[in-house]
């Protein structure tokens, strides 16, 4: 039975997991969660059985929100109380996107590890939940000997494209076996109720949210149902659940391309870098022509590295913060010169395919119905990236084609009739949550402001000093920045190439290629 791993390890930190003590329904891994009852009216909190200054509880929740008597879920919820109680502004709700990211890893990491701002920890009790299906919320399993099967999701002809279907259906099929009905409700929109519910439970009558990535959606649907009960909403590197399959495509692509060719840019201004004297597009160029003749290897390995596996290298982590660039362009180079660099190794893999019963409950594809169609997609949206050509997220489009499972929050605009002032931020080349998709979902959410980040990465928030100080005085003081206000662009300034790390990266990355 395989464990479907919503990403709990952080690139960069280990996180350690919350204890949670007296849970409101057993539920064995790998078993369907059991009981009838209600969702909860209150919360009985514990101190956590590793974190004794947090408090820890599960919260049962309808499996199915259109039966709310009916069998529940588990939902676990971590809060650390604010730090100045007289000062206490309510509950800020965290998500760290993904889907599968942990809320209650990146709520205790604010807290503990203060990626977030001391003032917002002073000031708000920051409460944390394991979206259900994920992690400690009755974390999804699936039948191993269908998840590790090597499936091509990037299908060059007819039978791969038909094999990818098959296999798609199948996996579909072994999560619902494995982890019974919520394997078909763990889509959004339920957990946008589960979210209103423990707002409920905990007594608010209105809660401050910050999401990010995926977490942003979230927080769009939540603003959609129940947006009368929000204080304040930030929304951190947007989704645009309203994109039909060009939408989604094109953007990615477009940013895949704008971000390497600034981290080009940043080698050929930038003398710590060691491609620095370098034309960085032409021998990336040769690099995947190498990768797609089969002739591009390791230095020191005899295996080829695929143009799949390249892209995905190169996107994830290094696309995400470009605090990674001297690495990255370390590791380039040894590809390039056959000489031993940078200690690079595969791309981190976290249980790559984790996410998609998550993913595929809210996406649907009807436009590609054919491999002729899919190819065509394809085909018109690599001509925006003539040199990467074509984003690793496009697997998550292709991941979901045939999927057997339910879609019950399919691709939609919002329409949010009650709401507060927002605050939308995103960079203008991020690889997973294009600008393009921001300026869309600003112009859905009529209350928003959209901040943009003049910048390469995905999470502004800990990309910018200047966004993180706009989102904090939000998040605080509900003044948002003047429509039209960008943030500039901070780039790696180290001295020491190769050094560098990437921050902290809480979401997943695109699915591989097997």
């Amino acid at each position: 039975m395989g464990r479907l791993n919503g990403m709990t390890v952080t690139v960069g930190a280990v996180i350690a997991l919350v204890g949670v003590a007296n849970p409101a329904v057993a539920v064995t891994p790998g078993a369907t969660p059991t009981g009838v009852a209600r969702p909860a009216s209150s919360i009985h909190w514990q101190a956590c059985d590793a974190h004794p200054a947090l408090d820890c509880a599960t919260v049962p929740m309808p499996i199915d929100w259109s039966v709310p008597a009916g069998p529940t879920t588990p939902i676990s919820v971590v809060r650390g109380k604010a730090a100045k109680p007289q000062q206490r502004k309510g509950v800020l709700i965290v998500n760290p996107g993904g889907p599968g990211g942990s809320g209650v890893d990146f709520a205790t990491d604010i807290i503990e590890n203060h990626v977030m701002s001391q003032s917002l920890t002073d000031n708000f009790d920051v409460v944390g939940f394991d979206p259900r299906g994920v992690a400690r919320s009755a974390q999804l399993t699936c039948d191993d000997a269908v998840l590790n099967d090597w499936v091509n999701f990037y299908p060059e002809t007819e039978p791969d494209y038909r094999g990818m279907l098959d296999h798609n259906d199948r996996l579909g099929r072994s999560c619902v076996q494995y982890s019974g009905p919520l394997a078909d409700h763990a889509d959004t929109t339920s957990v946008v109720r589960d979210v209103d519910a423990l707002r409920h439970a905990l007594g608010e009558d209105k809660i401050s949210y910050y999401g990010k990535s995926y977490g942003t959606q979230i927080g769009q649907q939540y603003a959609e149902l129940f947006g009368e009960h929000l204080r304040a909403l930030a929304l951190d590197s947007n989704l645009d659940h309203s994109v039909d399959t060009m939408g989604f495509l094109v953007p990615q692509n477009q940013a895949f391309e704008d971000s390497f060719t600034d981290f080009a840019a940043w080698c050929r201004r930038t003398p710590a870098c060691s491609l620095h004297n370098r034309d960085v597009l032409a021998l990336w160029d040769d690099l995947y022509a190498k990768a797609t003749a089969g002739k591009l290897t390791r230095p020191g390995s005899s295996y080829a590295l695929s143009v799949a596996q390249l892209r995905e290298e190169v996107l994830y982590p290094f696309m995400y913060d470009p605090a990674g660039w001297p690495e990255l362009a370390d590791w380039l180079k040894s590809l390039a010169d056959g000489t031993p660099g940078s200690l690079r190794a595969q791309s981190q893999d976290p249980g790559a395919r984790s996410e998609l019963p998550i993913w595929c409950g809210d996406w649907k594809w009807n436009e590609v119905d054919s491999f002729a169609a899919l190819s065509a997609y394809r085909k018109r949206s690599e001509v925006v990236a003539p040199h990467t050509r074509l984003s690793p997220f496009y697997t998550q489009l292709t991941g979901c084609l045939g999927w057997s499972g339910q879609v019950n929050n399919p691709q939609h605009r919002l329409h949010v009739t009650q709401a507060p002032p927002i605050l939308m931020t995103n960079s203008i080349h991020d690889v997973a949550t294009p600008y393009q998709w921001a300026r869309s979902v600003a112009a859905q959410l009529p209350t928003s402001t959209l901040l943009a980040y003049d910048g390469t990465g995905h999470g502004t928030y800990r990309l910018s000093s200047c966004v993180r100080a706009a989102v904090d005085t939000y998040l605080l003081t509900l003044h948002t920045p003047a429509p039209g206000t960008h943030c500039p662009a901070e780039w790696p300034t180290t001295g020491d190439a190769g050094t560098a790390r990437p921050a902290t990266l809480p979401d997943s990355p695109p699915v591989r290629q097997r």
